[in-house]
């Protein structure tokens, strides 16, 4: 009788790793509004850029723009601020991000997995 052995290996997914956005504060700095984010991934990120809409309270959209998050190392924290020019933080209701414009790992693999977004603060909902 032959038998057959099998080996089991785990191969890490690359791109496949958790993404992590949350916006952390709000503060108005002049005429702009500066929103800090803290984002964290379990995989090097080369690159991490978001389509971002502002909406004020009635709903309508305040701002379309794209937050460059830049480069993310693996499994710490990282801080990102934004200024919102001419953009009182009261007139923030909502943070839409509308998609995913760039998303490589350090080996220059797009993302397979999209960046899941929060909010603590409780003025300003965060939706993707």
């Amino acid at each position: 009788m032959k038998y057959l052995a099998f080996a089991l290996v785990m191969l890490p997914t690359i791109g496949a790793a958790e993404t992590k956005v949350d916006l952390n504060t709000i503060a108005q700095q002049g005429d702009a509004c500066r929103m800090t984010f803290t984002v964290e991934t379990d995989t090097r990120l080369s690159a991490l850029e978001t389509q971002t809409v502002l909406f004020d309270g009635a709903g309508a959209v305040r701002m379309l723009t794209v937050f460059d998050f830049g480069a993310i190392p693996a499994n710490r924290l990282r801080v990102r601020q934004f200024d919102m020019p001419q953009t009182p933080c009261s007139d923030v209701a909502l943070v839409l991000f509308n998609g995913v414009e760039r998303c490589e790992t350090a080996d220059g693999v797009a993302c397979d997995v999209t960046p899941v977004f929060s909010s603590r603060v409780d003025a300003v909902e965060v939706k993707q």
